[in-house]
């Protein structure tokens, strides 16, 4: 597939193509809630299918993954019935990972990874809250502000049958507490905080969900290697909340990548926040 976001293209491939959405295994990210316009160019049907969709989640570690969510159409696309009848493999695919869960819906842990993962913190924050069994309503209540940002990966772990919806498939929650810890480890030495209820809007930091999403990637980002990647998402991070002196204290650490401007408004920014403090 092409894949354009704002100025600039690539070429991605595409996983767990539904009709309200896929998956993309890419090498560039975007942030949560931008917008792209998709080429999805489809052998199976001799078609093109030319699409926006709105990113919903993203995964930096390897193999870098989007979510795109596409706009929900009134009826299955013309496309998608295509497909399924092209690729009964695919069929078969779209009937077990569902594009919808009802609030009601009781989700399961599978069976671990049999070799260490990357999990990225929004698969962390719910995977350490399903336990034996946890419905998507509990769910969303235990992690209130932050559930939004998380449901993408809800359906990014039942494509990859880490989350089961069906007690014949599920596996021992007990064998889950090594690879959730070390998963939890991993991202707490990396800087990386677990999606997690705010106390309301406006919360003491002032960093909302989104902002939040953007240091946490940007972050990770950092950690493997791709600064000019990681300082992009910290600027907009810092766009949505330009009062938090975390978001700029990194991004002043980062200076010897970042652009002079870029540098001013952080300092600017640690400035304000330490002249509040002494007054």
């Amino acid at each position: 597939m092409e894949v354009r976001d704002r100025f600039s293209s690539w070429t991605a491939s595409t996983e767990d193509l539904g009709p309200l959405g896929c998956q993309l295994v890419t090498p560039r990210l975007a942030a949560p809630g931008r917008e792209l316009k998709l080429k999805i160019h489809c052998d199976a049907i001799g078609q093109t299918i030319e699409i926006n969709g709105t990113v919903v989640w993203s995964r930096s570690e390897s193999p870098s993954r989007l979510g795109v969510q596409f706009p929900e159409p009134r009826a299955v696309p013309a496309w998608f019935d295509v497909l399924m009848r092209a690729e009964p493999q695919a069929a078969a695919s779209s009937r077990r990972n569902p594009n919808k869960l009802s609030r009601d819906t009781l989700l399961r842990l599978g069976e671990p990874p049999a070799f260490i993962a990357d999990f990225s913190p929004e698969e962390v924050a719910v995977l350490r809250r399903v336990g034996a069994g946890i419905t998507v309503e509990s769910l969303a209540r235990l992690l209130g502000s932050a559930f939004p940002r998380v449901k993408g990966a809800i359906f990014a772990l039942l494509a990859r049958r880490l989350l089961v919806l069906h007690a014949s498939e599920a596996g021992d929650p007990t064998r889950w507490n090594g690879p959730i810890a070390k998963a939890e480890k991993a991202l707490a030495l990396a800087g990386v905080k677990l999606p997690a209820p705010t106390e309301g809007p406006g919360a003491a930091s002032g960093r909302s969900a989104a902002a939040q999403a953007l240091f946490d990637e940007g972050i990770a980002h950092l950690t493997a290697g791709r600064i000019e990647v990681a300082v992009a998402r910290l600027r907009e991070a810092r766009r949505l909340a330009p009062n938090d002196p975390l978001i700029a204290g990194a991004l002043q650490r980062l200076a010897p990548w970042a652009s002079e401007d870029a540098l001013a408004s952080s300092a600017s920014v640690a400035a304000s926040r330490s002249g509040d403090s002494n007054r």
